[in-house]
Formats: structure tokens, C-alpha cells, sequence
């Protein structure tokens, strides 16, 4: 009963830790595949994440650019607009 309530206390991080070991020992993930999967799905979130802000910060510049006439944010938007047209 103690050992149940050892784990039910125990951070997710060492009981995910723990559960790695347990497949490593039975030989049920190969340690270099575990390592090469591990690497492949950090690119593709890195990757996706750097996608998805660039999206997000495209539209907001293109709701902001509409709002030409604004007192205070027209000339903000004004000099944003010629850098991203290069003038």
C-alpha cells in the first residue's frame, strides 16, 4: 500500500523516467530509435510552431494595414508597410 501511494506522489517527469527504463530492460524500444523519434517530432513542433507564428503575425499585420486612417497607428503602420513593400 505504501508503494502506491509512493507513486501517486511522484512527479509525471520520474514516472515517465521509470516507464522509459521498464521499455529499455525488455528490449520492447531500441534506444537509438527512441532517440531519432525523439528528435524528428521536436523538429516538426519546432517547425510547426515557427509556421504558425509566422501565419498568426501575417494576418495581424494585414487586419493592422487596413487601419490606414487611425490617428495614433497610421504612420506606425505606414513605415511598417513600406519595409515589408521595400521601399
Amino acid at each position: 500500500m505504501n508503494a502506491k501511494k509512493k507513486s501517486k506522489d511522484e512527479p509525471a517527469r520520474l514516472q515517465a523516467a521509470k516507464l522509459v527504463e521498464v521499455l529499455y530492460k525488455s528490449q520492447y524500444m531500441d534506444k537509438k530509435d527512441f532517440y531519432l523519434h525523439s528528435f524528428f517530432r521536436g523538429a516538426v513542433a519546432g517547425a510547426g510552431g515557427i509556421l504558425g507564428a509566422t501565419v498568426l503575425i501575417a494576418i495581424l499585420l494585414w487586419i493592422l494595414s487596413l487601419f490606414d486612417t487611425v490617428p495614433l497607428i497610421g504612420p506606425l503602420l505606414e513605415n511598417t508597410r513600406s519595409t515589408i513593400e521595400g521601399r
